[in-house]
């Protein structure tokens, strides 16, 4: 799954939100506090993390579910950060910055103001909890580590420094820190920036003493911490991401964008799905599907997809895998290891192994979003990294280009086995009915569809026995399972609420504050239902109904 976080940042961060959006959202706000003074107020109080505001459909959810968990007799207390945080952030820094980090900066501040200007309780910026001192003392903790040690950096079993380099990788668009100029220093400052979040998070949350938190998905650094101190408060936190059409991800005390389905899958697999979700799932599965809704789709060719890979090369009498890569520093893949050290090692040893098994053959599909004119260039991309190794190619493996316009659907047709680190192409490719084998921890990683890998011998060998029909499965039972699973993922899981549509815009589906009301909107229920109860999103026996 490739996180969005960042697709329009350079285009919506510079700017306040547009003024048709915004009306929308004010005249919603307006009739919520008309309908909120007559609403029961039990005494929630719930903390409103910092909005990826900069980015409209999370400015427009954020709005929206305040205002309907504030229908429902809860006290939202919003915080920002205003300017707290020097250099780079969560929000702007490397690829993703045009101009400069200070103007930047402003421009989000004036955002976050514009999104909290009508709520019922003053926004609260996290600069009320941090003085000069605290800075100082943050800059000496800092400037004392030894060289090369930022990045392992802990205080009270908070991975700090760990949060600090996926920040710094994912704004310049690597996995390895050491490729991004200037590297120590930057992490120096993501670590510092993180130590007076932490300062202002502790004492918030004390001063505060709030029932709830809410936030932006909670994977990356300023997020992460949040819940983590939430958490530690025994305070249920929630994260949630928007994934493009109407649909959303939420998760109880942990990133939604984890998508975590062990508690709950193995319940959900025990039972059948009705005739009608097989058929909806049978669609979302289509090579042409399109019922996918998301910013950039990766399941069919873009305009940008101009080069053709021709199958006509392959050797027909070779036996071949199809090994699909992921965006090596998104979300989906950073910290996802378990038989190789990354990504890149795991796609060169896929390739050395071939070398010397040439009566076999290996295609290898980077991630299409490696280059897409949406947002900036991947800079350690799948052929970047290994010329920059100085391997090379054998005539038995076939790396394609980012932009090649074949699909995996349409590359299946060649292959006996699919190889994969943690896409959705490994699930993909089970309910169609071919075999996959994992390399990292993948959403489904041991949910019985898939051949797990715990070790690169065993890897070899799994691969070695599906190219020579040796590998024993029972094809239908994991095509059932997978299907299964694809139901879990799209129609559970990520839900359709159906009041912000995110496309080529943003736009606001619900007419009135009433649609936010109770009993309106069965998935808005569920969703705010469990977060004023304090009841996990999804758990082994609470699961979001499918829309």
């Amino acid at each position: 799954m490739f996180n969005f976080a960042r697709i329009v940042l350079g285009a919506i961060g510079r700017r306040i939100i547009g003024n048709s959006l915004l009306k929308t959202l004010d005249r919603i706000e307006r009739e919520t506090a008309n309908l909120s003074n007559g609403a029961p107020h039990h005494k929630l109080k719930i903390l409103y993390g910092p909005s990826f505001c900069i980015y409209d459909p999370c400015f427009a959810y954020d709005r929206l579910f305040s205002d309907a968990l504030r229908l429902r007799g809860a006290a939202i207390i919003p915080i920002y950060c205003d300017g707290i945080q020097s250099v780079e952030c969560n929000y702007f820094g490397g690829s993703w910055l045009a101009g400069s980090f200070q103007e930047a900066c402003r421009d989000c501040v004036k955002r976050s103001k514009t999104l909290w200007k009508a709520n019922s309780r003053t926004a609260i910026p996290l600069s009320k909890y941090v003085g000069p001192q605290d800075r100082r003392l943050v800059a000496a903790v800092v400037d004392l580590l030894a060289p090369g040690t930022w990045s392992t950096y802990e205080e009270n079993r908070l991975p700090l420094g760990q949060w600090a380099k996926d920040i710094l990788v994912n704004n310049y668009m690597v996995a390895n820190p050491l490729l991004i100029s200037g590297h120590e220093e930057l992490g120096k400052v993501h670590l510092k920036n993180l130590l007076l979040l932490k300062v202002a998070y502790e004492r918030l949350i004390e001063d505060v003493k709030p029932n709830r938190v809410v936030a932006n998905d909670s994977y990356y650094g300023m997020w992460a911490l949040l819940g983590n101190l939430a958490q530690r408060s025994n305070i249920p936190f929630y994260s949630y991401w928007p994934i493009g059409g109407g649909r959303v991800a939420m998760a109880m005390n942990s990133p939604s964008m984890n998508l975590d389905f062990r508690s709950s899958w193995p319940n959900f697999a025990s039972k059948p799905i009705s005739a009608e979700m097989s058929s909806r799932v049978d669609e979302w599965l289509g090579p042409s599907s399109c019922t996918r809704i998301a910013l950039i789709e990766t399941h069919r060719p873009g305009a940008h997809q101009h080069s053709s890979f021709n199958t006509s090369a392959l050797d027909p009498s070779k036996p071949t895998a199809l090994l699909a890569a992921n965006v090596v520093w998104d979300l989906a893949a950073l910290n996802k290891q378990v038989v190789f050290e990354d990504m890149m090692t795991w796609i060169s040893a896929t390739i050395e192994w071939f070398r010397t098994h040439q009566q076999y053959q290996l295609i290898i599909k980077p991630h299409p979003v490696e280059v897409n004119p949406k947002i900036p260039v991947t800079r350690e991309r799948v052929h970047v990294a290994l010329e920059n190794s100085g391997c090379v190619i054998p005539a038995n493996v076939f790396l394609l280009e980012p932009e090649d316009s074949i699909t995996v659907y349409e590359l299946s047709r060649h292959v006996k086995v699919v190889l994969v680190h943690t896409t959705t192409v490994g699930f993909e490719m089970a309910a169609i009915g071919l075999p996959v084998i994992t390399t990292g921890r993948a959403p489904y990683r041991g949910f019985g569809f898939t051949f797990d890998a715990g070790s690169q011998s065993e890897y070899f060998t799994l691969i070695d026995d599906a190219l020579s029909d040796r590998l024993l499965y029972d094809r239908a039972t994991f095509s059932a399972l997978a299907k299964k699973f694809t139901a879990l993922y799209h129609f559970h899981y990520f839900m359709d609420l159906g009041i912000v549509h995110v496309g080529d815009g943003t736009t606001i589906k619900i007419r009135t504050a009433k649609d936010l009301l109770p009993g309106h909107n069965k998935m808005l229920d569920y969703i705010l239902d469990s977060i004023i109860n304090g009841e996990p999103i999804i758990s082994d026996d609470r699961i979001p109904p499918a829309s």
